[in-house]
């Protein structure tokens, strides 16, 4: 991902709402959205050259109830890239495969810091959002300046790019922090269909792009995903979010559905 949007909490206790595009070179192979794991079980697009993934839905499995409030928790794991260092040299591992490995951990803040200091991957921004716990884990990558750092993040909107979470000097990451303090309280679907005209956003003579049409890496696709105490919403738009509409694969999280759209 390169745009992550986040509501902890907005649209009411335990709930998370996600909205991200997908910057990448469109030639760069990609599956849509399919059933990557089984037990636990994962849904997500998965990249046809490393086999890993930018973005991880976890449905709720028996494997993780015993938590926080004795229930089972569904989860979303995403990465995005960050700035590279010049002349640093490339990750050992793809980046796209700590995402999945983080997803299907047992404990997946412990197996961020350990895949962070490993020193295996590039410079990279993974981000994991849970009912029961909100985290970042910024990875500086081989030859980066500083170590690795996690933080939480609280509850209200949120919005990260390739910097900081909520960055005031990064200009989209800006932007779209002023439009989501203007959302105020609305329910799940309300809330999601203000997001959506967000991430197609083109940029004007004040405002910078979201949805990403020239350059190298482009918007690819987008995502948005609920995540309540009962049910996961995920809705995918393969393409640009301005001209592709958002499609419900949540079906996939359902046991026995390995099917892909």
């Amino acid at each position: 991902m390169c745009t992550v949007l986040i509501g902890r909490d907005v649209t009411g206790p335990g709930e998370i709402l996600v909205a991200a595009n997908r910057d990448e070179d469109p030639a760069r192979p990609s599956d849509p959205p399919r059933v990557l794991l089984g037990s636990p079980r994962l849904v997500g697009g998965r990249d046809r050259l490393a086999g890993g993934t930018w973005l991880a839905v976890g449905a709720a499995s028996p494997r993780r109830a015993g938590r926080a409030g004795g229930e089972a928790r569904s989860s979303v794991t995403m990465l995005l890239n960050r700035r590279p260092i010049p002349g640093a040299p490339p990750g050992a591992r793809s980046r796209g495969l700590l995402t999945l490995d983080v997803a299907r951990a047992s404990d997946p803040r412990a197996a961020a810091l350990s895949a962070g200091e490993s020193g295996h991957y590039g410079a990279c921004t993974l981000v994991y959002v849970s009912p029961a716990a909100c985290w970042w884990l910024a990875i500086p990558g081989p030859g980066g300046r500083g170590e690795t750092r996690i933080g939480e993040i609280a509850p209200g909107w949120h919005a990260i790019t390739h910097a900081e979470m909520d960055d005031p000097t990064e200009p989209r990451t800006a932007w779209l922090r002023g439009r989501l303090s203007r959302l105020g309280g609305r329910t799940v679907e309300p809330a999601l269909a203000a997001l959506a005209p967000l991430l197609a956003h083109h940029g004007d003579a004040t405002s910078p792009a979201v949805c990403l049409h020239e350059g190298r890496m482009r918007t690819v696709s987008a995502a948005l995903i609920a995540l309540a105490r009962e049910r996961v919403t995920y809705r995918h738009a393969e393409g640009r979010p301005c001209t592709e509409p958002f499609v419900d694969v949540s079906r996939l999280l359902a046991p026995g559905d390995d099917e892909a759209p």
